[in-house]
């Protein structure tokens, strides 16, 4: 991949903020991007029809934002997509409307694509901030991706299948607007709210990718965002693993290592035993035991990945619970456990 245009010293970078019913946070997201240190900027706020506050608010940032609102609703990733369409930057990044970027965050990616060519995306470490933007945790980030060191396909693949995507945090892309031209589009009609891993697997394919190990976002949890609503009593497999899957199939399965293998299994029992858990708080028990019965206890035996003592436990659990009928204290407190939507009960959780 050639370097950014020498004659150019600093690249105009846009940055894509999609917001839907926003409002409760979009001010301080927006002020955020507004103070930072890297200058040479074009900010599209992307209003997805939006149906609280966010036009006004918009409205308060005329003259140094770019304001675009959909006539229609379309979802995330097609309203990214429209908003690469019209981006006019060498660099795009898609940041989020409800979490606040540290001042740096674009001059250090910037500086990052400028001195490695060959990467065709960045990404950073988070801070996790609740509700209230009060700190509760800091992301760590696996060892084999550690280093800032560009990655490689088979070491993201790998990395992925070891522990999921706990490394590729979306609100954080900066990708090169040759990039985004070079893979195509999000495929929101077929993944949905996971249409960013799939991209990011897609780019990753062609180009090196890259993860600076500062924590430069303070990204939102537990406030009813699109992520939360996904989770809330899922029990269809999560997309992660549909699209893990067809990469596998395509022929990806040779690039990857045993462990990471076992690894993947061992989180896709993990994951059907959370649907067997939202199967009996819903009342669905026939449902339930079939999740259940999908779970592989040898996978989990077999990876440090997963807290394998605590979900033999649960897996015993769950299983004495839908063949019996159900007790509305025990789905109550099964929903408190892993569906609260209160900050503090989640926090509690974890």
């Amino acid at each position: 991949m050639p370097p950014l245009d020498p004659t150019v010293s600093m690249p105009l970078v846009s940055i894509l903020v999609p917001a839907y019913n926003a409002a409760p946070f979009l001010s301080k997201a927006l002020e955020s991007l507004l103070a930072q240190t890297y200058t040479k900027l074009e900010i599209i706020l992307l209003d997805d029809a939006s149906t609280d506050a966010t036009p006004e608010i918009a409205a308060q940032y005329a003259g140094r934002i770019t304001y675009v609102r959909q006539p229609n609703n379309l979802g995330i990733y097609e309203n990214v997509n429209r908003g690469i369409a019209r981006a006019h930057g060498d660099l795009i990044a898609t940041y989020h409307a409800d979490d606040i970027y540290l001042p740096m965050i674009v001059e250090r990616q910037v500086a990052y694509l400028g001195a490695h060519p060959e990467v065709g995306a960045v990404f950073c470490a988070a801070i996790f901030i609740d509700a209230e933007s009060l700190e509760y945790g800091r992301m760590p980030l696996p060892p084999e991706v550690r280093g800032e060191k560009p990655l490689d396909y088979p070491t993201v693949l790998n990395t992925l299948l070891t522990y999921k995507n706990r490394f590729l945090m979306c609100p954080t892309a900066m990708v090169r607007a040759s990039v985004h031209r070079d893979v195509g589009v999000y495929l929101q009609a077929r993944y949905r709210n996971t249409s960013d891993l799939e991209m990011w697997l897609r780019i990753a394919r062609r180009y090196a990718i890259a993860v600076l190990e500062s924590h430069l976002i303070k990204y939102r949890h537990f406030h009813d965002n699109s992520s939360q609503r996904y989770h809330h009593l899922r029990t269809a497999p999560e997309n992660f693993f549909v699209i893990i899957d067809e990469a596998l199939a395509s022929g990806d399965r040779a690039l990857t290592t045993r462990p990471a293998l076992v690894s993947y299994e061992a989180h896709r029992s993990q994951d059907r035993l959370m649907a067997a858990i939202s199967h009996y708080i819903k009342g669905e028990l026939s449902d339930g035991r079939r999740a259940l019965h999908e779970v592989r206890i040898g996978a989990i035996m077999r990876t440090p990945q997963v807290q394998r003592w605590r979900l033999l436990g649960l897996a015993a659990g769950m299983w004495v619970l839908l063949r019996l009928v159900r007790v509305e204290i025990l789905a109550r407190a099964m929903r408190n456990r892993w569906h609260a939507q209160s900050s503090h009960a989640r926090r509690a959780a974890t």
